[in-house]
């Protein structure tokens, strides 16, 4: 495997050597914190906490508290438009880059700001991401994501321009006219959410969709094994999946040059753990997980100081993997990709927990199925109905349409342990992504949590 390093003394050190580093930029960004910021001076105390009196990393996980989404809502209703969070950087009278959460959930629009300083070192933090998916500097990029206040589409933005590359925002445009423009300007990366590189190759008149493109790189969503390989084979470019959010203002977890790995070993999305503190914790304890398991994912910056973060409990899920588990020896630690989902995503139907990247994996294990539409329902008596609609490529993709349900519907039932009714339909008859998956309808009559 051929390494590309962006920083090689960090890349090639130990896990030692980083920890120190991590504990060292931990220190300043806790006293900075403690010292301007008042949400979370208020937090600490509450907890009976100094930031002077943390001794380590270890110290620092067990004795800080996590903050959340409420934490940030509850601060912006206090002291609107921005929270206490946002005063000392507010006081600077420097550039400010202003982000917004979608609120899609339902719980309100979280503000999350950063000074212009702050900024420029979140696009090093991007130069890994970029780097391991073989662009430098001068490389062109198409960013398929709407520029407006949301995270989405102004990190990557920043990040790409930052790392040198020559950007082409083309997120506003419809298919068509994407399509239209990777042909002329045949760029050397494309930048999307996973679902919309999908939605690009199922209208596209020809596959690969562009000849002379040699990477992708998909984030703000989830995606099983299943899903991610069928990307790469219809694009026949390998994809680098990333994870960040508009609370960490950049993305902060890429793969190495093994991408998404295989279906035995997935690749991992490599923490930058120079500039980001990352734990995945056991939802019970709060305790950090062992190698191989899964908890939540909670991100600390390590050069925010005009608007810290710290201890953010994400709402993500996720397989956490030391640095021994890549190949590639970086002394990094990270999540296995395609484990990542939301836990409020999360449908207990039939009694039974689901993961929705679950059902990705079964069903985009099958060739012939383009896209799928789960809708719950109740009976007379309350109880669960479930029902797949699959719309396959084309009609001649499935002869045998009784065998094939039946097919799909065994294959559900072993791996997610419920049946469902499986329905065939005809092409185009369900709508595609025009932004992020939305494959899920709940009618149900008293939704379970």
């Amino acid at each position: 495997m051929e390494h590309r390093f962006q920083n090689y003394s960090l890349e090639t050190s130990n896990r030692g050597l980083v920890r120190a580093l991590q504990f060292e930029r931990l220190q300043n960004v806790m006293d900075a914190a403690w010292t301007t910021n008042r949400f979370y001076r208020e937090q600490w105390t509450a907890a009976g906490v100094h930031s002077s009196r943390i001794r380590s990393i270890e110290d620092f996980t067990a004795r800080i508290p996590v903050v959340r989404k409420q934490n940030f809502m509850a601060d912006q209703e206090d002291h609107p438009p921005f929270g206490w969070r946002h005063d000392h950087a507010m006081s600077k009278d420097e550039q400010m880059v202003i982000c917004t959460t979608s609120g899609t959930s339902g719980q309100g629009v979280e503000v999350h700001a950063s000074t212009e300083s702050e900024s420029r070192m979140a696009a090093e933090v991007y130069a890994y991401g970029f780097r391991w998916a073989g662009l430098v500097p001068g490389d062109s990029i198409f960013v398929n994501y709407p520029v407006t206040l949301l995270g989405g589409g102004r990190i990557e933005l920043r990040g790409a321009e930052g790392y040198g590359l020559t950007v082409y925002p083309i997120g506003n445009y419809d298919a068509a006219r994407k399509l239209e423009l990777l042909e002329r300007f045949q760029p050397d990366g494309i930048m999307s959410t996973t679902s919309y590189l999908g939605h690009l190759a199922a209208v596209s008149q020809t596959l690969p969709p562009s000849s002379k493109l040699k990477t992708m790189m998909g984030g703000g969503e989830s995606g099983g094994y299943a899903w991610l390989k069928r990307l790469t084979e219809q694009w026949d470019v390998p994809l680098f999946n990333h994870y960040g959010a508009t609370q960490t203002r950049v993305d902060h977890m890429f793969p190495c040059e093994r991408n998404i790995g295989t279906r035995k070993n997935p690749g991992m999305l490599h923490n930058i753990d120079p500039y980001f503190l990352m734990e995945v914790v056991d939802r019970n304890s709060g305790d950090q997980v062992s190698d191989g398991d899964e908890g939540e994912i909670v991100v600390t910056s390590l050069f925010y100081t005009d608007v810290p973060l710290i201890r953010c409990a994400m709402g993500d899920r996720a397989v956490y993997h030391d640095p021994s588990y890549c190949p590639c020896r970086r002394p990094f630690c990270g999540v296995e990709i395609g484990s990542i989902a939301r836990i409020d995503d999360m449908k207990k139907v039939k009694g039974i927990n689901i993961w929705p990247e679950a059902i990705d994996d079964v069903l985009f294990g099958f060739d012939n199925i383009d896209e799928y539409q789960i809708t719950l329902d109740s009976d007379e008596t309350e109880a669960d109905l479930a029902t797949i609609r699959i719309m396959p490529y084309d009609e001649p993709a499935v002869q045998n349409d009784a065998a094939f349900i039946s097919k799909v519907a065994t294959a559900l039932q072993k791996r997610i342990g419920i049946s469902f009714v499986v329905e065939l339909g005809l092409p185009g008859s369900l709508p595609r992504s025009e932004w992020k998956a939305r494959r899920w309808i709940d009618n149900r009559v008293h939704q379970q949590e």
